[in-house]
Order: C-alpha cells, then sequence, then structure tokens
C-alpha cells in the first residue's frame, strides 16, 4: 500500500550528484512516486517525492512508529529492541578497527537502541532525531543526550565527535551534500562516519524487483549503491570499506515484509507471526555498509 499524497505535496528533482542537466530514466513506477535511474551516474532516488516539509510531518507522527500499513514507517521497531541492539553492536564491531571508543552520535537515534549498544562497548554516546514522539521516549532514558532536530541545524560544537554513524538513514536525506558537510563539521580530525543504506545493485534487490523491501515509499528517497555512494562521500571522507550489511529479525518481521502484510491479520496469518516471532536470525536486507574517515 502506496502513502496517498496530495498534489501539492509533491515534488519533482533532480540529480544531486550530476545536476539539473542530466536525465533520469523511471525504473519502477509506484504512481504517484517513480523509482528513477540518473543516465549519467547511474543514483537511483524518488522523483516525484513528497516535499521535505510534508515528509517531516509523516516523521513526526507516532504511527510512523506503529504503522500498520507493511513496508512503510517502522513496525514492530519498538518491539524487537534486542535484534536491534544485536545487529548495532555487530555493526560497530565492524567499526572497531577504525573506531572503537570515544565520543560517538547517532544521527537519526530512535528509541536509542544504537546508544545502548555502543554504551555498552565503552563510547560516551549521543542521539539526534526529527521525531517529537520518538525523541520524548528517547529521553526518559537518556536526557539530553538526545536532541530533537536534524544534523544539519543542530547545534553540537565543531569537531565534537569521534565516531558519527547513520544508520538506515541516508536513505532519507534530502540533500545528501548537506547532510555529510554537517557530519565532516561535527567529526574530529580523523574521525569516522558509519552509513548503513539499501543497495539497489544487491543481490536481493535484484532478485525482488519492484517487491524488494526497501522500496520503502514514501521515506526512502535514495537508493547508494557502492559506486554512487562512493563518488558522494570521496568528496569529503576517505573511503575504507564498502561491505555488505543486514540485520537480525525475527522469522514474523520477515514474514511480514516478505509477503507485505499489513493492517489486521486473518487468523492463520497472525498464528504464523506469533509463532515465528519466537525465533530470530541475522539477514541480509540488500543494504550496504560504508565507513569512511574525515579529510582533514
Amino acid at each position: 500500500m502506496t502513502h496517498i499524497a496530495s498534489p501539492s505535496d509533491l515534488e519533482t528533482v533532480t540529480c544531486p550528484l550530476c545536476g539539473p542537466s542530466a536525465l533520469a530514466d523511471i525504473r519502477y513506477d509506484f504512481s504517484p512516486y517513480k523509482v528513477v535511474a540518473c543516465n549519467s551516474c547511474d543514483l537511483n532516488y524518488l522523483s516525484p517525492r513528497l516535499t521535505q516539509d510534508a515528509i517531516m510531518k509523516f516523521y513526526k507522527d507516532e504511527s510512523y512508529y506503529k504503522s500498520n500499513v507493511s513496508g512503510q514507517g517502522y513496525d514492530e521497531y519498538l518491539e524487537i529492541s534486542g535484534n536491534w541492539i544485536n545487529t548495532f553492536t555487530l555493526r560497530l564491531k565492524q567499526i572497531a578497527p577504525y573506531k572503537s571508543s570515544g565520543k560517538a552520535l547517532d544521527i537519526g537515534c530512535g528509541p536509542g537502541y544504537f546508544l545502548t549498544a555502543a554504551k555498552n562497548l565503552g563510547f560516551d554516546v549521543y542521539g539526534i532525531d526529527p521525531s517529537d514522539y520518538i525523541v520524548e521516549m528517547a529521553q526518559k532514558e537518556w536526557g539530553n543526550k538526545i536532541q530533537l532536530g536534524i544534523i544539519e541545524t543542530a547545534n553540537y560544537q565543531p569537531e565534537s565527535f569521534d565516531l558519527i554513524v547513520a544508520f538506515d538513514t541516508f536513505e532519507h536525506i534530502y540533500r545528501p551534500k548537506e547532510f555529510l558537510n554537517a557530519i565532516h563539521k561535527f567529526l574530529k580530525p580523523n574521525g569516522v562516519l558509519a552509513i548503513t543504506t539499501p543497495n539497489p545493485k544487491s543481490l536481493l534487490a535484484k532478485i525482488s524487483g519492484k517487491n524488494w523491501v526497501s522500496f520503502k515509499l514514501p521515506e526512502h528517497v535514495f537508493y547508494w549503491a557502492p559506486d554512487t555512494i562512493r563518488k558522494v562521500l570521496g568528496e569529503k571522507f576517505e573511503v575504507l570499506e564498502i561491505r555488505r550489511a543486514g540485520q537480525y529479525a525475527t522469522l514474523g518481521f520477515l514474514y511480514r515484509r516478505i509477503f507485505r502484510l499489513g493492517g489486521k491479520l486473518g487468523k492463520f496469518n497472525q498464528a504464523m507471526i506469533n509463532f515465528l516471532n519466537r525465533f530470530s536470525i541475522y539477514s541480509d536486507n540488500g543494504s550496504l555498509t560504508a565507513i569512511v574517515r574525515k579529510k582533514n
């Protein structure tokens, strides 16, 4: 089910890497949204898409974290905290050869599961998120270490952080270069940035086609493959590593996502999900992780 948008809330955009002169071909039509590919660099992005004002209203609502629409928002996110903490712990271990301690910031921190994982490994942790609802929830545990807002307008001191992560966030960012410029400003010299984001050239994406689980509309506005993310990151950062990524998930969560089940479920599907939720596995979801170091 696709989010229903008013025509006044939609905008047509061009490739942020190649500029307005670069043409794009339609890959998939999810009317009124379309996933297009830039003819010059092959970056995949959504056009038309919701305006930034419209999408911010979408994020701020409590229903975004309690979505009944499969594949939209973060349905079940609050119910599987252990899996997310395990996922973030694994990603931190992958980052450890480049940065294993210091002051860490999670962009799009949600309820704070990354902060729990990073604190357990010895980091001094902070988070920022644009959702009033989720920030209020996170602040009950983390207090003023959680800030409401976006990194582009955050009031952190320059060169504050040893590590900044943007896990499952970069695909939501409307102005990727401004986002990366802000991160560059807030990283200490030789600070590390790690991004996990859906890869449209992954095997799962190729096999799934239009049914790829990471086509989450209207939230995901960019789809970064290794070549395009290397290009945009290379302007400000030294690329250390690009690797496949995934997450720990219950089998029930995967069942819902694979079959796009949302809303009120029938007795069979509900019973099946209740049973499958007893088990969790690590699943390759067609994402990549890019680990980079600040160029000074």
